[in-house]
């Protein structure tokens, strides 16, 4: 049968046209001539045997093409298998900390190796950059800054699991800050570069058990007089000398002084310090204990909310974010006993208003100095780019730079946050004053701001 279909596909045009023919001719021999009708009848049987011949070939030909086409389909390679997709990296801690901040960074594809596989090493860092137009009562001038605020950086982060509870890994960070903010001065305006290193140490840590670390890095109490929710303290928060610490006040004679900003303003915050510290695990919502001793008979004890491991995620109460710390320290000087701070944050959620307070002080042989700061601010999604943050802010301090002294400043803020890019632009205006009771009044000084943080 195979046969006979194949050689019906053979016939062409010209055969089929002679076998019409040939029939044609048979049916006419075998009628009477004379008879037109059936003729006719001869024509109209030839015309439907021709169409039923073309339907056939039509549908062999149509046939033939799919048994061709599921030949060749049968003889083609198996497609390659699509590739795996890569694991969904698990929701946890990912590293150990690297600095305060609330931000979450999207992950990238790694560029840097380490030497030990079980180790996963990332490099990170950050530019800060600005220029202060300062008026110091005499004269007004620009001094192009690395900003003291959060100065520019570079880090590298090692980190090891060791079991489904138990982490480890290392820390080293310099900062690089040519022409630092808290050095610049109206005598130096170029000074020598900045290079400090920030931190270079280990640590364990587990879920149930806490963290242990040993190096130079954070004492308990860093930080603890800087909780901040406000989205503006890359230029705005407690230690508001930072930005201009160097810039010495001049007296009503237009001569500089002796005293900087950086000496009249303090928030008396912990530091960073070669220390042994222990910080206990999450107690409930966002409770944690921290306590280090360091060198030179330095000791240091926290309590945080909101605060896990150094980093500052707060602890959601209703409709409200809420921050907090409270830490106590020997800070080894001659002449104080104990160094008090403590610092509280409260953000509103669905309106991005927030409050931030902040305060410190020295139990001291010869006077008490303290500080005190209050910020309100407000932030938004008002562009494309990302949030925008407002804030504005009063700080008063008491001795800080001398008995009898006593500094006030105000300043407002604004900060661009661009997403997906690690960048802020921000500017601020910032009014310092001092007033003396045992010595010659000085002039204020009036500060504007324009700079950027590129995180990277």
């Amino acid at each position: 049968m195979r046969e006979r279909a194949l050689k019906k596909r053979g016939m062409g045009p010209w055969t089929r046209s002679l076998m019409i023919s040939s029939l044609g001719t048979a049916l006419t021999l075998g009628a009477p001539v004379s008879s037109v009708s059936a003729q006719e009848a001869v024509d109209a049987r030839i015309q439907a045997l021709e169409r039923q011949m073309e339907e056939m070939q039509r549908a062999f030909e149509a046939q033939m093409q799919a048994l061709q086409r599921e030949v060749e389909t049968l003889r083609a390679p198996p497609p390659a298998p699509a590739p795996a997709e890569p694991p969904v990296a698990e929701v946890g801690r990912e590293e150990l900390p690297e600095e305060t901040t609330r931000e979450t960074e999207e992950a990238t594809e790694p560029v840097v190796s380490s030497s030990q596989p079980k180790i996963k090493l990332s490099v990170s860092g950050q530019i800060n950059r600005a220029v202060n137009v300062a008026d110091d009562g005499d004269r007004t001038k620009a001094y192009f800054v690395d900003s003291d605020v959060s100065n520019s950086r570079l880090r590298l982060l090692g980190v090891g699991q060791l079991n489904e509870d138990v982490r480890f890994g290392a820390q080293l960070e310099t900062a690089f800050s040519p022409n630092n903010s808290f050095d610049v001065s109206q005598e130096e305006e170029e000074t020598d570069d900045l290079v400090d290193v920030r931190r270079a140490e280990a640590a364990v840590d587990s879920p149930r058990l806490g963290r242990l670390w040993l190096g130079k890095g954070s004492a308990a109490t860093d930080d603890t007089a800087e909780y901040d929710l406000s989205g503006v303290d890359v230029i705005m928060y407690s230690g508001v000398a930072d930005i201009v610490g160097g810039l010495f006040f001049r007296d009503e004679d237009g001569d500089l002084t002796d005293v900087t900003v950086g000496d009249a303003f303090f928030n008396f915050d912990g530091d960073r310090q070669d220390r042994v510290r222990y910080d206990t695990p999450m107690l409930g919502p966002g409770l944690q204990f921290s306590a280090s001793a360091g060198a030179d008979q330095r000791y240091d004890a926290s309590v945080n909310w909101g605060g896990d491991f150094g980093a500052w995620p707060g602890v959601d109460v209703g409709p409200f974010t809420t921050l907090a710390a409270i830490g106590i320290s020997d800070p080894s000087e001659d002449g104080v006993d104990y160094r008090l701070r403590g610092s509280g944050s409260v953000l509103h959620n669905p309106t991005g208003l927030n409050l931030t307070v902040s305060g410190g002080m020295d139990q001291a042989d010869d006077g008490d100095p303290y500080n005190l700061y209050v910020k309100g601010g407000w932030y938004a999604k008002l562009n494309t780019l990302g949030n925008t943050g407002f804030g504005i802010d009063f700080t008063r301090g008491n001795d800080v730079s001398a008995d009898g002294d006593t500094g006030y400043s105000v300043g407002g803020a604004v900060v661009q946050t661009i997403d997906g890019y690690g960048a802020e632009l921000y500017s601020q205006l910032r009014w310092y004053t001092l007033d003396r009771d045992d010595a010659a009044s000085v002039d204020d000084i009036v500060v504007g701001t324009l700079g950027t943080r590129v995180k990277f």
